[in-house]
């Protein structure tokens, strides 16, 4: 699921036009030029029903949308999640992975580097995936 996530949401155009390549897992690597996109696993959950384990498992990811000016980082976000975001509602298979993803929240906050203020918008989602 982790590439398969990470490869939609950079094959996404209004995402890709912004970030280029700058989508990573767990890091954002120190003076890497913005905006950029931060991927963080929250929990993993294999999805359980009557009859024993299902194939699907739910995991929640936090996706966090860096850019130098707070409209920068909530444009990415909103492209994400907003009312016509790649991912709410997404129901599809990229890279033999069936993903179902739904947007639960989101905020937004700043932080600073040497550069100076960056801004954040997180996206709380859920993912269902299993391997086709």
């Amino acid at each position: 699921m982790d590439e398969a996530l990470r490869d939609l949401i950079l094959t996404y155009p209004p995402v890709a036009d912004v970030v280029d390549r700058r989508v990573d897992w767990g890091v954002r690597p120190q003076g890497e030029r913005l905006t950029a996109i931060t991927l963080w696993r929250i929990s993993s959950i294999p999805q359980m029903n009557l009859a024993g384990a299902s194939r699907w498992t739910r995991d929640r990811i936090q996706i966090d949308c860096w850019g130098r000016t707070y409209n920068a980082a909530k444009d990415l976000a909103m492209s994400l999640a907003g009312e016509d975001g790649l991912l709410v509602g997404y129901r599809g298979e990229h890279l033999e992975t069936r993903l179902r993803i739904f947007a639960v929240g989101m905020r937004s906050d700043h932080d600073k580097d040497t550069v100076g203020i960056i801004h954040r918008t997180s996206i709380d989602v859920m993912v269902w995936h299993t391997s086709l």
